[in-house]
């Protein structure tokens, strides 16, 4: 799957599918903070509501597929956290799987407690360097890859460490299924930051994001599924951005 070449500028609404509800960037992390705020939601409950949504469209892809094997990719943010969450919840379906880990989670947190979680279940955890040994690099080809290094809070180019890890996933035929966003794609505009890695499926939290309904955006995010993390609907379309007027922001 080729990189598209984006324009580092918002979409234009006239070029958007029709209807909604959509999120950009501050809607999404609005819209949480608004369920632990108003309904009381815990941000650890959140993370697993999207993790068992996420799991079940991995598991129907390994069905599909005949795929046998997972390994996620985990980044230190919430985004790795949905990601420890998944890794736990295939072992206990008894998926083999393991983790790729970028970089640990700050603790005290709700990524870093579902670290913990994971790890007490004995996942097996390599750090992002071990990709650089092509005896390991080569076992990504029979796997299917759950990329949760970056969610839609990335707002700056990739660099480092990090794009290192994205280039070395491009260049193995693995199936990809992106948690929320592909990493390296900008929730808001869908331009690449820096690099990227293109997902086969996209397994988006609540509603998509609108720089993966860019023009081009398809072609970084395969198909796209919406996962339900437990929120109500009245305050998704409270923070609806598909009309540009959503009342509850800012």
């Amino acid at each position: 799957m080729s990189q598209a070449a984006r324009a580092d500028a918002d979409p234009d609404p006239a070029d958007l599918p029709s209807g909604g509800p959509w999120l950009d960037r501050a809607a999404a992390t609005a819209l949480d903070a608004a369920a632990t705020t108003r309904c009381g939601i815990p941000g650890l409950l959140l993370m697993e509501h999207a993790a068992i949504g996420s799991t079940a469209l991995i598991e129907r892809e390994l069905a599909r597929t005949g795929i046998r094997r997972v390994v996620v990719l985990c980044g230190p943010g919430n985004n790795g956290g949905d990601g420890w969450a998944i890794a736990r919840l295939l072992r206990r379906s008894d998926v083999p799987v393991e983790v790729i880990e970028l970089a640990s989670p700050p603790a005290p947190g709700d990524a870093a407690t579902n670290r913990t979680i994971a790890i007490s279940f004995g996942i097996p955890v390599r750090p992002a360097s071990d990709l650089r040994d092509p005896a390991f690099a080569n076992t990504l080809g029979d796997a299917l890859v759950v990329d949760a290094l970056f969610g839609t809070g990335l707002a700056r180019p990739l660099a480092g460490p990090a794009a290192a890890l994205i280039e070395a996933i491009r260049g193995h035929p693995a199936l990809v299924v992106a948690i929320d966003v592909p990493s390296g794609l900008d929730a808001d505009t869908g331009s690449v930051l820096g690099t990227c890695l293109p997902a086969d499926v996209t397994a988006t939290m609540v509603a998509p994001k609108i720089g993966l309904l860019s023009p081009g955006a398809e072609a970084l995010r395969g198909r796209m599924e919406i996962v339900d993390i437990g929120v109500p609907a009245e305050l998704i379309d409270a923070f609806d951005v598909s009309g540009r007027n959503a009342p509850n922001r800012g």
